[in-house]
């Protein structure tokens, strides 16, 4: 494979062209290295990746966010020169990200307002900076400039610029955030000079042995920002500044346009890797949402770059270029792009983990051990938690038998891959199959066990993750009708009417909502027949993709919708939902639903809603029943994931892993 092929990064070799870019952690929330840090980067290291950047890591006080690694000061460099050791003696090469946010960082972080090119407010951040001084500016530079020495010094093979995402360097390339009227701002040349003068100041401290990368927009996706051929021209000055590598990225965190959540086909922003390669000499990465080595490898044999970022998936499965270059693919482990774990906890200033990978950031307190009394293990139900549960404890050498009562394994995960933006999650189904049939777990499908037939197994070890179902309508539901659950819509076996209430604003009937709405409307496939054919205008386009043949109403008692929804992706289903027409009535209460549609009260107003479907999507009850008749009956119980508590797959994986691995 040209994936694990090796090449030359300036002065840096590199064994193969997997990268794991910058992502925050949340670990470090003094600046300095910490242990937790290490043994999570030196798992990653050890799993087969080429390059790991660690970062970001703040070049002063004025630009940075929180809880990031520091490398603003002298009294970093001990901690950073053994995250670097340690990184570089379990086989991978190591760079260090230098941050500075602009107007994108927070005053609550940094004790006052924070400083850009021009006071121009930030949608991210809902504040105002002021306007850099040129004395500003050229005290950043000198920061970036003596973190890039500190990097070196430390160890580190290379440096990284962030050039990226709406930070400091674009906010000075963008006419939409800069405003001056000095030599800083007004022309293409004038606009470019800050962040060649960062590289060139770089260049001027690290020597011209050391390597430098920039991370850059391919694409700003903001309207009136740059462009992938304004990217393209910035980089090729770059590169005559001094850049070895570009590392390339989507848009701005201000942004409209979705960067890695779900609803982003995987790889589909290598095409702002090829802008760039096409008009510079030296690699680039692409990077975004490219979670399979699968895409991986076509994006490099297409040409489109020359090095693949993978930063969550390396979350997600530290071992995945390990796996893939030995052909056992099969068991790698896919981030799901849920982001619940990883940029939910960076939003909210919390330490990151991962939703299908439990032991991510617990590397320093977590070791799965054989075990040494193995035990005769039954596992009821086979969704998340019992499938977690199931293998992992096979794998440690006990004997395992799972039951599941439908023909087929998955439970609520099956329904969690059907709304539009989920599909991935279906690939950890495919990962628990792969592990049950490689770790022995003998399993039984349609089997629905009693208390009896659980008692008659005389297992040492009995765990309960039965999951839940659906909440009964909490409101009088009138014969004859016509009422179905979101399930039942989301897999297929009901078909709704052209009128469609969904009851229930949360993440389940949003989703669902939105499956309804997009009923109807044209395929991908559809779409590019005709764009190549010019059968239709752009306009008649756009309305054939986001009008399906539904008219869809959601329905939500509190005010808001979406509100469990996590922050890094409930903005992309909220715009989804607008797109395609769905109208939101919150703050309304269902007073029945009866055979001419649903009764709403708003404001005390009351209204009929017509419907010829009725959707519900109000929550969820645990099936715990099985417990209470087990209690005291067989020799060791455990109920975990929804049938203890009906919440995420994060906590039903979590749980799952965490009882296998002390069985």
């Amino acid at each position: 494979m040209k994936l694990f092929e090796p090449i030359k990064v300036g002065r840096m070799n590199l064994k193969n062209r997997i990268a794991m870019p910058a992502i925050h952690h949340c670990y470090t929330p003094e600046g300095f290295v910490t242990e937790r840090l290490i043994k999570y980067y030196e798992t990653r290291a050890r799993g087969g990746v080429g390059l790991i950047t660690v970062g970001g890591c703040t070049i002063d006080l004025i630009g940075k966010g929180p809880m990031m690694i520091g490398l603003h000061d002298d009294k970093f460099i001990d901690g950073l020169t053994k995250l670097a050791r340690a990184i570089k003696d379990n086989g991978a090469a190591t760079a260090a990200q230098l941050y500075q946010a602009g107007r994108y960082t927070h005053s609550i972080v940094i004790g006052q307002q924070p400083a850009a090119p021009s006071a121009i407010a930030s949608r991210l951040t809902r504040e105002t900076p002021r306007e850099m001084t040129l004395e500003d500016i050229e005290t950043v530079i000198e920061s970036f400039a003596e973190a890039a020495r500190r990097t070196k010094e430390a160890g580190f093979d290379a440096v990284e610029v962030i050039a990226s995402a709406g930070y400091l360097i674009c906010q000075f390339l963008s006419p939409l955030t800069n405003q001056r009227s000095d030599h800083y701002g007004g022309s293409w040349e004038n606009r470019t000079r800050f962040g060649l003068e960062v590289i060139r100041k770089v260049r001027d401290r690290v020597g011209p042995d050391y390597t430098i990368i920039t991370r850059l927009s391919g694409h700003d996706f903001m309207p009136g920002g740059s462009t992938n051929q304004e990217a393209a021209l910035f980089a090729a000055e770059l590169e005559m500044a001094g850049v070895d590598c570009f590392n390339v990225t989507g848009g701005w965190h201000e942004s409209r346009v979705p960067q890695i959540t779900g609803e982003l086909p995987r790889g589909a922003f290598a095409y702002l890797a090829r802008g760039i390669k096409e008009t510079v000499s030296v690699p680039v990465m692409a990077s975004n949402r490219i979670n399979d080595p699968r895409v991986a490898e076509l994006i490099l044999q297409h040409h489109l770059a020359d090095l693949i970022n993978m930063a969550r998936p390396l979350i997600a499965d530290p071992n995945l270029p390990n796996k893939t270059k030995s052909g056992d693919t099969d068991s790698i482990r896919h981030c799901i792009a849920c982001n619940q774990g990883c940029l939910d906890m960076v939003f909210t200033m919390q330490d990151v983990h991962c939703t299908v990978n439990p032991a991510a950031g617990r590397e320093l307190d977590v070791e799965i051990k054989p075990t040494e009394s193995p035990k005769k293990v039954l596992v009821g139900g086979g969704g998340p938690a019992g499938l977690e549960t199931a293998y992992l404890s096979a794998s440690r050498g006990h004997r395992v038998t799972l039951w599941e009562k439908r023909e087929c394994l998955g439970g609520n995960l099956r329904y969690a891959a059907m709304p539009p933006g989920k599909h991935d999650f279906i690939t950890l189904l495919h990962y628990y199959q792969h592990e049950l049939s490689k770790n022995g777990v003998k399993v039984f499908l349609n089997r629905e066990a009693s208390a009896e037939e659980i008692i008659a197994e005389e297992a040492d070890v009995v765990i309960l993750a039965t999951g839940a179902r659906g909440a009964e309508a909490p409101f009088p539901v009138k014969e004859p009708a016509a009422v179905v659950s979101a399930l039942a819509v989301l897999d297929g076996s009901v078909i709704p009417g052209e009128r469609v209430i969904v009851i229930g604003g949360g993440s389940v009937g949003c989703e669902t909502a939105m499956a309804i709405a997009e009923m109807g409307s044209i395929s991908a496939e559809t779409l590019k027949f005709l764009m190549e054919n010019d059968a239709e205008t752009p306009e008649k386009l756009k309305e054939l993709l986001n009008r399906g043949t539904r008219e869809v109403t959601l329905v939500e008692l509190e005010k808001g919708i979406g509100r469990d929804i996590g922050i890094s992706t409930r903005w992309v289903i909220l715009k989804c939902i607008n797109r395609m027409g769905v109208k939101v009535l919150d703050q309304s209460a269902v007073k029945e639903v009866n055979k001419d549609g649903v009764l709403v009260v708003k404001e005390g107003v009351e209204t009929l809603l017509p419907a010829d479907t009725v959707v519900l999507a109000v929550g969820a009850v645990a099936n715990c029943e099985l417990a209470v008749q087990l209690e005291g009956k067989v020799k060791e119980l455990h109920v975990i994931g929804d049938a203890l508590k009906p919440r995420k797959i994060t906590e039903a994986v979590r749980e799952g892993f965490d009882l296998a691995r002390n069985l």
